[in-house]
């Protein structure tokens, strides 16, 4: 039997169902990727002087790289499975399809990415089980 792997994934967190002949196990991955929020930039001594800028691009850089360590970290944990079924609410599974699509070494076949709601783990277990189900 194949080994069937499902990834519930936004920026957040990530949760990694694998099924097994009669049980599911759940893996949760924290994703580290931190949130910015940007301040304004501060004025100098001078009345009327001009005011310091904050740059966008350092912080948008940082935030990259760190999904590109989120993602590394995923596929690094599902490497040995067989069939790959993505699914969650924000753009971070389209990211991480492109990810996949675009690593020549990488093994598991990716069969579907879709568009689901937050969900509590065991929804999780059921739309990963249904999904399969359905495939074969």
């Amino acid at each position: 039997m194949a080994k069937q792997t499902g990834i519930w994934l936004d920026y957040k967190e990530a949760f990694l169902i694998e099924l097994n002949d009669s049980e599911a196990s759940v893996q949760h991955i924290p994703s580290e990727v931190e949130d910015f929020h940007v301040k304004g930039g501060s004025r100098t001594k001078q009345p009327w002087g001009p005011m310091d800028k904050t740059s966008d691009t350092k912080y948008l850089g940082r935030r990259a790289t760190q999904i590109k360590h989120y993602y590394a970290r995923i596929m690094e944990k599902v490497g040995d499975a067989d069939e790959l079924f993505i699914f969650g609410p924000a753009e971070a599974k389209i990211g991480l399809e492109k990810t996949i699509r675009a690593s020549k070494a990488f093994r598991p076949q990716l069969l579907s990415t879709e568009t689901a709601d937050s969900m509590s783990q065991n929804q999780m277990v059921a739309r990963v089980r249904g999904f399969f189900r359905s495939v074969v």
